[in-house]
């Protein structure tokens, strides 16, 4: 049995980073359990417990650092990611320090490392800009889920080859059966209208951009006679945005206020007929569901994603007027069919891609 530990941004009521972890537990134990295999999984949570009862694995406090300390030194290998860790762009840019610590920690123990399909940077202090390049340059094996990333690595000067271009994890979930909670919200809705999921956050700018946001939503009821559903990604902030957009809505519009687990998340988002969002994870939701998406890059990670779907974005938030989200919007809905296989199609491709990767790291962990 190899012990591996897993570091992220987990359990923090983040569905992008929680369908993350999940696609990355499964999809290992999946191909250990193959070859007769099996893996004991330590997972780094701010709510130990909530991971153990939803993954059934094991967990312990990202802040007890004689706890962490103890699991990376009884384990095989430590795998950081995925997600967007290695950034001091959001909150005191405090965190890269946090990640990069725990590679640290791993190597001076030892340990095999590995940074599993992470969006890297942007990276802008100079101390963090050096010490990334020090410490990820000793890691063992090393994954980034999109280009922008793969440069930025390479703008830092880590030497460590070879850098391997793969998808987020998130692409290796399955949707659950459309029972229980997902089920219960998605009857509420009226039956028979198209639904328009929509997915904000608070940013820069936020009254402006909510506002473009509404009105789009609404015009976009009203052309296609749909209803919208609102759509937190992060409890409980998003949650927050999305009731300032419904006060400032007049279409029919229904907020999923439940914490769903990500696969229940996915099934909901299988309901959908168009999505309209800015986070990221909302945005792999629907093309996993093979649901029109269009998205509103707040942050390069939209952008870069949608570049590799082959499709554009909307301006940042409150730069569109809603006159152009809607135009948008609806010239998605138009080629709704041919966006169906196409996203079919690179969800299936991303899927493999990932497969491959979490196959190869597997396979080093065991060796």
């Amino acid at each position: 049995m190899k012990k591996i530990v897993i570091s992220g941004y987990y359990g923090f009521n983040n569905a992008g980073d929680e369908a993350i972890l999940e696609g990355i537990v499964t999809t290992l134990r999946s191909l250990a359990a193959e070859q007769g295999e099996t893996l004991h999984i330590t997972v780094l949570s701010a709510q130990p417990e909530a991971t153990i009862d939803r993954l059934a694995v094991h967990a312990v406090s990202r802040t007890n650092l004689l706890a962490v300390m103890r699991e990376i030194l009884a384990s095989h290998a430590l795998i950081s990611g995925g997600g967007g860790l290695l950034q001091d762009s959001t909150g005191r840019g405090l965190s890269v320090l946090y990640y990069l610590g725990l590679v640290l920690l791993a190597g001076l123990f030892g340990k095999k490392t590995i940074i599993y399909a992470q969006g890297i940077g942007p990276i802008r202090k100079s101390y963090n800009r050096l010490l990334t390049r020090l410490i990820v340059s000793r890691v063992s094996l090393i994954s980034v889920r999109d280009q922008a990333s793969l440069d930025e690595l390479r703008s830092l000067g880590v030497a460590r080859s070879p850098l391997t271009l793969t998808v987020d994890p998130a692409f290796l979930l399955a949707p659950s059966d459309p029972n229980g909670r997902a089920a219960a919200f998605i009857e509420t809705l009226p039956a028979g209208m198209p639904v328009v999921g929509v997915a904000v956050r608070s940013w820069h700018e936020e009254e402006k951009t909510l506002r473009s946001i509404a009105a789009a939503a609404d015009c976009l009821s009203r052309e296609l006679s749909a209803v919208t559903v609102l759509v937190p990604m992060h409890y409980p902030e998003d949650l927050a945005a999305a009731e300032k957009l419904a006060a400032l809505m007049k279409s029919p519009t229904f907020i999923l206020r439940e914490l769903l687990a990500p696969r229940e998340l996915l099934a909901v988002f299988n309901s959908f007929s168009l999505v309209l969002a800015m986070r990221l994870h909302a945005l792999i939701f629907a093309a996993l569901a093979a649901v029109p998406l269009l998205g509103i890059a707040y942050d390069r990670k939209v952008r870069v994603f949608l570049e590799r779907l082959d499709l554009s974005s909307a301006e940042e938030p409150g730069a569109p007027e809603a006159v152009q989200l809607t135009a948008q919007a609806l010239e998605r809905w138009q080629a709704r069919e041919r966006l169906r296989c196409h996203l079919s199609e690179k969800s299936f491709a991303f899927y493999q891609d990932g497969l491959q990767w979490a196959g190869r790291v597997l396979a080093f962990i065991l060796k």
